[in-house]
C-alpha cells in the first residue's frame, strides 16, 4: 500500500469510556481545552478533564442510569459539552447530541424520540425548554453554567456530587451503542443514526494514523460539535492524540483569526463556506491595501515553482501568513460538502495546506481524505485505512452511486428497520446516495446527489452541483440552487435555477455606473452572469429558466441548502428565460 511508508501506528482501538483515562495517563498536565471567558482563555488539562468526566459518570450511575439508557446534550461548543458527552460514555449510557441550531420543535422531537432520561444543556436554551410541552421520558435537566433558575442543577453541582461517590464505572464493549445522531439533512427527513463504540473509535484511530498530530498541535473548534465531522475530527481526535482544543468565540471571521493567532492553532476542520469566506476576507484586505496585483504575481511564481518541484509558497508568503495570524497553521481540512478547487489552490499556493475529505454521519463520518503527501483538489481523496469503496450502477460517463464498507459504518437507524434495510445492498454495502467516480489512483470524485440528478428530455443525466459550481464563480451570485422543471411538451426535465445574488457586489456595480437599479436591472445582470459562467458547459446542461430570490437559502447546521424546502419553487422559476 502506497500510504504505508507515511503512516504511523494508532494509539489503540478502545471504547470512548476509556479515552480520558488513557489520555490523562499519557498527557497528564498538558492543556486539553481552552475557551475565552471575556478576559482571557480559561484552560483545563488532561488530568482535570478526566477528574470531571469520571465525576459526571458516577453521578449518572447514582441517578440509576444503566447501559443503553439515553442521555442528551444540547449546547454550544465548550468544555462543558465535552465533559457531559464523555461522562455519558463513561457511565455506560448512550449519548444523544442535539442540534442546537434546530427550532424548538425539532429539539423536542429528538429528546422525546430518543427517550432521553437526562439532558445536559447550555443556559441559553433553558427558557426555550420551559416553553415546551413536557417530555415524558425526561427526568432531570442539568445546566452547564447556571446563572438563573436556582431550582435547576448545574454541571458543577453534578461534578461536586459525583466526586463524593465511589461507584465503579462499567467496562464497555466495542459493539456497545455509543451515540444516536439525528441527521438534519437536506431532505427534510430526520433519522437517528446509531453509532457504536467500534464505529467511532476505529474512525478516530484511522485518521490519527494518517496525520502527524500530537501534543504540539492545537485544534480550533468552529463547526457545531453535535455534528459527526466536528465530533470525530475536531473533538475526539485531538483528545486521542494529546493535542489541545481552542473553542472559537464565534463564527465571525475576525474573531476566528484572533483565536487562531492568540492560541497558536495548527489544525482546523471546517465546511467549504467557512474557507471560502476566509479566502474572500484575505483577498478583500489585500485589495484594500493595494497589494492584490503583487500577490497575484507571486502566486504565479509559486505555481511555476511547484510545477518543477520547488516549494516556493512558504518563503514567498511567509509575511502574508504571519500578518494574517496563520503562520502556525499546518492543516485545514474541509468536509461536509464539495470544496471549490480554486479555494484549495489559493490556500495551498500561499503555503497553507487545505484539502478535503468525505463521509457521512452514517460512517462516523470519515471514509475518504486527501493525503498531505498527495493532494488532488478536485477529489475527496482515497479511502482511509480499513474502509472499502466501490461504485455501482455506473453510467456511460463512469459515474455511479458511491458505496462503502468498513468498521466505521453505522449499526442502523434508530427504531427504523425499513430505512436501515433500504440503505444497504444485498451484499452489505452502505449506499451513500452520492454519485461519483474513482480515478486510477483510487481517489474519489463526488459529482452530486443521486436524488438531485436531473434527467433531460434527451435522456442525459445532469448533476446540479456541477452547474452550481460554475455559476457561483460570478461575483454577483452568492448562492444558487439548480433544479429540474418538467418540459412543456414531452417527458424529461429542463434545467432551472434559483439565484440569491450577492447584493453588496450588485450595489457596488450599479453605484459605479451611477444608476439606481430596479428589479429588472438586477434580473438582467444575473442573466448575463449565468450566460457568461455556463458557456463552457455542454448545451444540455445549461440553465434555461431562473428566478432571483430576495433572501438567502435556508441551510442545515453544516451550511448545506435544505433543497426539500424549495421543491415548490420550481413552478415559479419559468418567469425568467436565459
Amino acid at each position: 500500500m502506497a500510504d504505508e511508508k507515511y503512516m504511523r501506528p494508532d494509539r489503540g482501538i478502545f471504547p470512548l469510556s476509556d479515552l480520558t483515562k488513557r489520555s490523562a495517563k499519557d498527557f497528564g498536565n498538558l492543556p486539553v481545552m481552552r475557551i475565552w471567558d471575556g478576559k482571557g482563555y480559561s484552560e483545563i488539562d488532561y488530568n482535570e478533564l478526566h477528574r470531571r468526566v469520571t465525576a459526571v459518570a458516577r453521578w449518572l450511575i447514582g441517578q440509576g442510569i444503566k447501559a443503553g439508557d439515553r442521555v442528551a446534550v444540547l449546547g454550544q461548543n465548550s468544555p462543558d459539552w465535552a465533559i457531559s458527552y464523555l461522562g455519558i460514555q463513561t457511565a455506560g449510557a448512550v449519548a444523544v447530541p442535539v442540534d442546537s441550531l434546530m427550532p424548538s420543535s425539532g429539539i423536542r422531537h429528538i429528546i422525546s424520540d430518543s427517550g432521553s432520561r437526562i439532558l445536559f444543556v447550555g443556559d441559553k436554551f433553558l427558557e426555550m425548554l420551559d416553553e415546551m410541552e413536557p417530555i415524558k421520558t425526561l427526568e432531570k435537566t442539568i445546566a452547564f453554567n447556571l446563572v438563573s433558575k436556582p431550582a435547576t442543577m448545574s454541571l458543577s453541582d453534578v461534578v461536586e456530587a459525583g466526586e463524593t461517590r465511589d461507584d465503579d464505572v462499567p467496562d464497555r464493549d466495542l459493539d456497545d451503542l455509543a451515540a444516536i445522531l439525528y441527521t438534519s439533512g437536506t431532505t427534510g427527513y430526520s433519522k437517528g443514526v446509531m453509532l457504536t463504540q467500534r464505529n467511532i473509535s476505529t474512525n478516530v484511530a484511522a485518521v490519527y494514523s494518517l496525520f502527524g498530530i500530537g501534543p504540539e498541535d492545537t485544534f480550533l473548534s468552529v463547526l457545531p460539535v453535535h455534528h459527526s465531522f466536528e465530533a470525530t475530527a475536531g473533538f475526539l481526535l485531538p483528545i486521542y492524540s494529546g493535542s489541545s482544543i481552542t473553542y472559537a468565540r464565534s463564527l465571525k471571521s475576525a474573531e476566528i483569526v484572533e483565536d487562531i493567532k492568540n492560541t497558536g492553532v495548527t489544525f482546523m476542520v471546517g465546511v467549504p463556506l467557512l474557507f471560502e469566506k476566509m479566502m474572500m476576507g484575505m483577498q478583500r484586505k489585500l485589495k484594500q491595501a493595494g497589494k492584490d496585483k503583487l500577490v497575484k504575481t507571486l502566486m504565479g511564481v509559486a505555481k511555476a515553482g511547484n510545477a518543477v518541484g520547488l516549494n516556493l509558497s512558504k518563503p514567498l508568503f511567509n509575511g502574508l501568513r504571519s500578518k494574517a495570524g496563520m503562520d502556525k497553521i499546518r492543516i485545514f481540512c474541509s468536509g461536509g460538502g464539495p470544496l471549490d478547487p480554486q479555494v484549495a489552490v489559493f490556500f495551498n499556493t500561499i503555503g497553507l495546506n487545505l484539502f478535503q475529505g468525505y463521509g457521512l454521519t452514517e460512517t462516523s463520518p470519515v471514509t475518504h481524505v486527501n493525503r498531505p503527501w498527495k493532494i488532488k483538489h478536485h477529489t475527496v481523496g482515497p479511502t482511509i485505512p480499513g474502509v472499502e469503496c466501490k461504485i455501482i450502477d455506473v453510467n456511460d460517463q463512469g459515474v455511479g452511486e458511491v458505496c462503502v464498507k468498513g468498521p466505521n459504518v453505522f449499526k442502523g437507524y434508530y427504531k427504523n428497520d425499513k430505512a436501515t434495510a433500504e440503505t444497504f445492498t444485498d451484499d452489505g454495502w452502505f449506499r451513500t446516495g452520492d454519485l461519483g467516480l474513482i480515478d486510477a489512483d483510487g481517489y474519489l470524485q463526488i459529482t452530486g446527489r443521486k436524488k438531485n440528478m436531473i434527467v433531460t428530455g434527451g435522456g442525459k443525466n445532469v448533476y446540479p452541483e456541477e452547474i452550481e459550481h460554475h455559476i457561483n464563480h460570478s461575483d454577483f451570485i452568492a448562492e444558487s440552487l439548480v433544479l429540474g422543471v418538467p418540459r412543456e411538451k414531452g417527458l424529461g426535465e429542463e434545467v432551472a435555477a434559483l439565484i440569491f445574488p450577492d447584493y453588496e457586489q450588485v450595489d457596488l456595480y450599479f453605484e459605479q455606473k451611477k444608476q439606481k437599479p430596479e428589479a429588472d436591472d438586477v434580473h438582467s445582470l444575473i442573466k448575463a452572469e449565468i450566460q457568461k459562467y455556463q458557456k463552457d458547459l455542454a448545451d444540455y446542461k445549461r440553465i434555461r429558466f431562473f428566478r432571483v430570490l430576495d433572501e438567502e437559502f435556508q441551510k442545515t447546521s453544516t451550511k448545506k441548502i435544505k433543497r426539500f424546502l424549495y421543491d415548490g419553487e420550481m413552478a415559479k422559476v419559468n418567469g425568467g428565460k436565459v
